[in-house]
């Protein structure tokens, strides 16, 4: 038998909502003005998808154009970026049954968001899709990578009882760095061998929780 949830976390684009082709294609565009190095930043964005934009455009800007991380083309980038975004993500679809779990597990247990959007960002995309009464806590990168949001959230109680839903590989990596456990979101990203238990949306992950959450009893 399952243990009972006593503390969800959950990753943001891919789980809560259809984003993440819209910030492939912000990374397009922002990269698009550095022609020569356009089609070497998309093949790292894709092998690094979990990433942060910042780790990325690090990468733009010391390692591939040898300037220093401290250049004023990092905010550039930064703020070209979050304009390309925000508005976006605020609009775009939800995850098939996001608001469904969200009703549920909030109703049940503590509730956390842990994402590498900006805090700034994920404030605001939040408030305008109404989703901020969902949440305990928001964790934006900066100023949290995800595995230290997750050890804040779990703090000294342990991490039994503690799920992660995530989208990607780099959400699994943080659970198991964390101890917590992990279920998957498939958004069409790759995961790491062995593969985690998985649904397609979160009707089908909301079905794979039911009972476990203890004020509640069910998912229904």
């Amino acid at each position: 038998m399952m243990p009972r949830i006593r503390l969800l976390i959950l990753d943001f684009d891919g789980v809560i909502v259809e984003s993440n082709d819209v910030k492939t294609e912000a990374f397009r565009r922002v990269f698009s003005r550095f022609p020569e190095h356009a089609d070497a930043m998309m093949q790292y964005h894709h092998a690094h998808v979990s990433e942060s934009r910042f780790t990325k455009f690090a990468h733009l800007v010391t390692h591939r154009m040898g300037r220093s991380e401290a250049d004023p083309l990092m905010a550039e980038l930064a703020d070209a970026f979050s304009k390309e975004t925000v508005d976006l993500v605020s609009e775009c679809e939800p995850v098939a049954g996001a608001r469904e779990l969200l009703e549920v597990a909030a109703a049940a247990v503590p509730v956390y968001l842990a994402s590498v959007t900006p805090k700034a960002d994920l404030d605001a995309i939040l408030h305008r899709r109404r989703l901020t009464r969902f949440f305990t806590r928001a964790y934006g990168c900066p100023p949290w990578t995800k595995p230290d949001a997750i050890r804040d959230i779990v703090g000294a109680s342990g991490t039994d009882g503690v799920l992660l839903i995530g989208d990607s590989a780099g959400d699994q990596r943080a659970a198991r760095a964390t101890g917590v456990e992990f279920l998957a979101r498939d958004s069409g990203l790759p995961f790491d061998d062995p593969q985690p238990a998985m649904g397609r949306d979160l009707h089908e992950l909301l079905a794979q929780l039911h009972g476990r959450f203890p004020s509640t009893g069910s998912t229904q």
